[in-house]
């Protein structure tokens, strides 16, 4: 195996795991933002919970909701510097760095993991369909809504953002392509997939288990 072809495939069994905690992170704070968000639709107009108490979830709320915005910016960022699934998905797409990499990870045992699971070559497949199904004016969007209101404030008149809905839809993306290349790569990392439901139920209990 060359350097550069070593090179790559080091870069992708290493981002895995990295990227696989960003992606959990997205998750966890997507959830605990969606738990705010059920806890304030439960309790309204219930004199149990007073206007500080609102006030309270709506600043936790918009925390963990722009370091979900925050968390999947980086880990779909463009920077050929940077950790990212993007840079996973140009080295994957060279039939070289797929073969590399499945003989670097599985050896002689790539018939065997066909036994348990997706064969290896099905796992590459997945992964590069996952990503392929990105919605880039969504991720232009929110990377200009991140600029505006989170890490740099733009002029106002150009705004953009996303809704909730596709938020949620990229987090459950993200999530979707950490499992994959995880699995492909086996790291040793939980799923991230039903981290945004348990997440939000843990939020939720939490934020209406103490009225006053």
């Amino acid at each position: 195996m060359n350097e550069g072809l070593r090179a790559d495939v080091d870069f992708i069994t290493e981002a895995a795991p990295r990227l696989a905690t960003i992606a959990t992170l997205a998750a966890m704070s997507f959830g605990l933002a969606d738990g705010a968000n059920e806890a304030l639709k439960g309790t309204n107009g219930d004199e149990r919970y007073a206007f500080g108490w609102h006030q309270a979830v709506l600043g936790f709320q918009d925390g963990t909701l722009m370091m979900a915005v925050i968390r999947v910016c980086i880990s779909l960022d463009s920077d050929g510097k940077t950790v990212s699934f993007q840079g996973v998905y140009k080295r994957l797409l060279r039939p070289e760095v797929q073969r590399a990499l499945i003989e670097k990870v599985y050896g002689e045992h790539e018939d065997f993991q066909s036994l348990f699971g997706p064969a290896p070559a099905q796992m590459v497949e997945q992964f590069l369909s996952i990503y392929r199904g990105i919605d880039w004016d969504v991720y232009a969007r929110l990377l200009h809504f991140r600029n505006f209101g989170v890490a740099h404030l733009l002029d106002r008149k150009n705004w953009k953002s996303i809704t909730y809905d596709e938020m949620r839809a990229l987090v459950a993306l993200v999530g979707r392509l950490a499992d994959t290349l995880t699995e492909l790569c086996r790291s040793s990392v939980p799923p991230v997939e039903p981290l945004v439901k348990e997440w939000t139920e843990l939020s939720l209990q939490a934020l209406v288990k103490t009225p006053k």
